[in-house]
C-alpha cells in the first residue's frame, strides 16, 4: 500500500513539473553584450557574436520577420561596415547606429531570452550613409538588469542584404 501511495505521489509530482522546452537565447561571451559609452566608444572586450553577419537562423529567429517575404537563410549580398548600440548597458534609451554603402531597408525587433517580442518590429529605408535611431527602453516591457536581443534584417529590394543580432542590457 505504501509503495502504491509513493508511486501515485511521484506520478502527481512529475505531472506538475514544468516541461518548458522552449528555446532560450545564449547571449554569448563577455557578459553577452558589447559595452559602449554614451559617445559610442567601446568599454570592454566586444562580444564577437554581436553586431556582425549571422549565419543560419533558427525557426524562432526567422518567425520574427516572416512577413518580409524573403529567404532569411539565403546568402547575404551586402556589407555593413559598422554597427552598434550605445550606450550599452542603457537606462532609458539606446541608439542603434549603422552605415551601409548603398540604400537599404532595415527592419529590427527586440526580444527577451525566450524570443518574446518586447519592442515590435520597426522598418526604416536608409540612404547610403550612416543612420541612427533611438530605441526607448523606459517602458515596462524592459526589466532592470536584464539582457535583450536586437535582431536586424537589411534588404535591398527583395534580396537579403545583411542580417544579424546584437545584445543590449538594461542598467547594470
Amino acid at each position: 500500500m505504501k509503495f502504491r501511495l509513493f508511486c501515485l505521489c511521484a506520478l502527481v509530482l512529475s505531472a506538475c513539473k514544468s516541461n518548458d522546452s522552449s528555446p532560450t537565447i545564449d547571449f554569448g561571451p563577455y557578459g553577452g553584450i558589447s559595452m559602449r559609452d554614451v559617445n559610442n566608444s567601446s568599454m570592454s572586450t566586444p562580444d564577437p557574436t554581436d553586431w556582425t553577419l549571422d549565419g543560419r537562423w533558427n525557426a524562432q529567429e526567422r518567425s520574427l520577420f516572416h512577413d518580409l517575404g524573403i529567404d532569411l537563410n539565403a546568402t547575404a549580398t551586402g556589407t555593413v561596415p559598422y554597427m552598434s548600440a550605445y550606450p550599452n548597458p542603457a537606462t532609458t534609451q539606446t541608439t542603434f547606429h549603422y552605415g551601409t554603402p548603398v540604400a537599404v531597408t532595415c527592419s529590427f525587433v527586440v526580444v527577451d531570452e525566450k524570443y518574446a517580442v518586447v519592442a515590435p518590429r520597426q522598418d526604416f529605408t536608409t540612404p547610403s550613409r550612416s543612420f541612427s535611431t533611438q530605441l526607448d527602453i523606459s517602458g515596462s516591457a524592459f526589466r532592470q538588469g536584464q539582457r535583450y536581443r536586437f535582431y536586424y534584417v537589411f534588404r535591398n529590394g527583395s534580396a537579403l542584404y545583411y542580417k544579424g543580432h546584437g545584445d543590449i542590457q538594461i542598467g547594470m
